[in-house]
This record gives structure tokens, sequence and C-alpha cells, in this order.
């Protein structure tokens, strides 16, 4: 019975390391290396790439700045 029981919890253990260290290198993947920031044509704000409203090749961080 108690051979039983430290197979458990070693199986258990196992698991959980693998399981951290498969989100911890999921976490890694995801995350952006780099949010470069552009400044708008108009106002001169500095926004994210990610937020940036483009048209004709110009960089503008909404839409009445874009109008």
């Amino acid at each position: 019975m108690i051979k039983l029981i430290i197979i458990i919890l070693i199986a258990w253990l196992g698991f959980s390391i693998w399981r951290k260290f498969k989100q911890s290198k999921s976490n890694n993947a995801t995350r952006p290396l780099s949010n470069k920031m552009l400044s708008c044509s108009v106002c001169e704000t500095h926004i994210p790439e990610s937020e940036a409203i483009i048209k004709n090749d110009k960089v503008f961080c909404c839409k009445k700045c874009s109008e």
C-alpha cells in the first residue's frame, strides 16, 4: 500500500513539474519581443505599432487625426 502511495506521489510531482515547464515555455513564445513606437503624422503622439492607424503610408494615433 505504501509503495502505491509513493508511486502516485512521484507521478503527481512529475506531472506538476512538466505542466509548469510547458506553461512557462508557452508564455515566452507568445510574448512579443518588442513593440515599436510610432509617431502620429498629425499630432506627433507616440503610440505602439499595434494600435496605429496606417493610411497612405502615414501613421495616425486615432480616427480624428486620420480624417
